[in-house]
């Protein structure tokens, strides 16, 4: 049963319009908005039980994947800037979660890749191979490491949707693509799920 707060997040990433404003306290309209919510799910995190080092590898996934939000969509917003981002302790686990309406990976790789055309395979390649890019899109290994933070850990997992391709790793990725129906019938925007089990 997926958090009430992350369904709404859902239907506003799939809406036609994005009319539904989030929740202020969830949306984060610029980037150093999202740096302070970095910062409450570090100690959110810690309060929950995480050790300190889960915890700031949690973040530090976490704020990569808001920091491609803004990074990769200047100039192409479809209608909201910025990125949806909450947080939520679902015993055992906490689960993050972080969305944006902007072009979405295929697009964004499409600059750098030259004849990607799957919504899927550039998903994958965002989180399995090291792409350099020219100015103004320069890519590093973000998350590449998000996946090296994610992958191989059964207590960890992450579901993320871009266009009509869905990728899930790590011990948790598959009990969480079979938590609800994930949306894979647009062209652009990203929604990421993470979850850190308690241990």
């Amino acid at each position: 049963m997926l958090p009430e707060a992350l369904r709404q997040c859902i239907e506003w990433y799939v809406s036609a319009s994005g009319l539904s404003a989030p929740d202020a306290g969830q949306y984060c309209q610029t980037r150093d908005v999202l740096e302070g919510r970095l910062a409450r799910l570090l100690a959110y995190a810690g309060s929950v039980g995480l050790p300190e080092g889960d915890a700031a590898l949690l973040t530090a996934a976490a704020g990569q994947i808001g920091n491609n939000s803004f990074d990769h969509n200047l100039g192409h917003w479809r209608d909201q800037p910025g990125c949806y981002f909450a947080f939520a302790f679902d015993a055992p686990m906490l689960l993050v979660w972080i969305a944006d309406r902007g072009r979405g990976v295929l697009a964004s790789l499409q600059a750098v890749v030259p004849g990607l055309t799957d919504h899927q395979q550039a998903l994958a390649i965002a989180f399995e191979r090291i792409v350099s890019g020219q100015h103004p899109e320069r890519r590093g290994n973000g998350l590449k490491f998000v996946r090296s933070v994610i992958n191989a850990h059964a207590d960890r997992g992450l579901v993320s949707v871009s266009g009509r391709g869905t990728l899930a790793f790590g011990g948790q990725g598959p009990a969480l693509l079979g938590t609800t129906h994930w949306p894979a019938e647009q062209d652009y925007g990203m929604l990421t799920l993470v979850s850190w089990r308690r241990t």
